[in-house]
């Protein structure tokens, strides 16, 4: 139900208005940080739109229709998302019994915790072949709800010839006919695919209430929780997988990456960074880098708000890093503008072990420069 989406209320309440007042527009653009809940309301709208027991301008979750949206078999809902160049059949089905089968994963997860993050084996995207049928699925009237709903996930990931072809989609589409994007980054969209959707801004979600989902939901253990809910940097995704024990990786990774700064380890750097020579896991460095602009963060926080540390069980670590970088809150912006710039290196990159290795030695080169003053 759109009254169980935690943590964005503005935007629950305007599109309650929307369904309240019968004007519901045609599309939608449902933009802001990964993993805040813009997929599971996009699903959420579409249930309340065609429910069939609707109740304060929300879904009931008991009738058919919305059983069948739980279910992603409802025949008037069409969700697209990014895969790999998988080959599909003219009907829109894949081909390869393996490529079908990550499909169904992905879908499945989905299922079971609409927040999580699933990542194909692949380089992902939204290819022409994908809008072309759905322009042949629009065609067709609503079978059994009041409206068909297009649902595009990471609508950013759409190649310039989809992008150009959906345009045409969006231009006049038919009136049973309502469209919701969803993306990360606004910016990587046409500006004609955004000024042509009504807007919905998702906010990062405040820590309480994803601390409070972790132990509600989850039975996560409360300290814990407040860990995973601080790191998360609102993102209930990435709670959820801090919690699971899935991104532990990363962190743990990432403070190692401190220590070989602080123990001026360059063998231990140069090991670590060997992990990425054969492996192009785009996901798990942008972790670590996420990991480490919280770290520097906490560095800020450490003597003026304390209350704001993410790295709640590491406040002897960070004490010690403080005492030996000495850092000023220049140096430390500097540091993360840094680190952020590495992540906008990773995409299209061939060579991440290159990323780590130029990471470490710039940070490294700003805390014992700094010592020198």
């Amino acid at each position: 139900m759109l009254s169980n989406i935690k943590g964005q209320e503005q935007a629950i309440a305007n599109l309650k208005q929307l369904i309240s007042s019968e004007k519901v527009a045609q599309s939608y653009l449902f933009y802001g940080p990964s993993g805040v809940g813009k997929l599971t309301t996009a699903f959420q709208f579409a249930k309340a739109v065609n429910c069939q027991n609707q109740k304060d301008y929300d879904c009931c979750d008991n009738c058919s229709s919305c059983r069948k949206v739980d279910h992603f078999s409802h025949p008037d809902i069409d969700f697209i998302y990014p895969t790999p160049k998988f080959e599909t059949s003219a009907e829109g089905g894949y081909k390869k019994e393996t490529e079908q089968l990550q499909v169904q994963n992905f879908i499945e997860k989905l299922k079971s915790t609409p927040y999580s993050r699933f990542q194909f084996s692949k380089a992902t995207s939204i290819q022409i072949d994908t809008i072309r049928n759905l322009e042949r699925k629009i065609r067709f009237k609503p079978g059994e709800g009041k409206y068909r709903i297009i649902i595009i996930a990471e609508a950013d990931e759409m190649t310039r010839s989809a992008a150009n072809a959906f345009l045409k989609t969006l231009e006049e589409p038919p009136s049973y006919v309502i469209i919701i994007l969803t993306t990360t980054k606004l910016s990587a969209l046409l500006p004609t695919i955004i000024s042509r959707c009504q807007k919905v801004r998702f906010n990062p979600i405040p820590p309480e209430i994803v601390e409070k989902h972790l132990i509600e939901k989850y039975q996560i253990e409360e300290l814990q929780a407040k860990i995973c809910a601080r790191i998360s940097n609102g993102s209930i995704a990435k709670a959820i997988l801090m919690s699971q024990t899935e991104m532990f990786e990363a962190r743990n990774m990432a403070l190692d990456f401190v220590r070989f700064i602080v123990n001026k380890d360059f063998e231990g750097i140069h090991n670590f960074s060997d992990n990425f020579s054969h492996n192009r896991n785009e996901e798990l460095l942008k972790d670590i880098l996420d990991f480490l602009v919280l770290w520097f963060g906490d560095i800020t926080y450490l003597h003026h708000s304390p209350e704001r540390i993410v790295n709640i069980d590491q406040k002897e670590e960070l004490e010690r890093f403080y005492q030996i970088a000495k850092l000023t809150d220049k140096s430390i912006r500097e540091i993360i503008d840094l680190i952020e710039k590495g992540k906008e290196l990773i995409i299209g990159h061939i060579n991440f072990e290159l990323i780590v290795l130029d990471t470490f030695f710039q940070i490294y080169k700003r805390v014992y420069q700094n010592q020198k003053r």
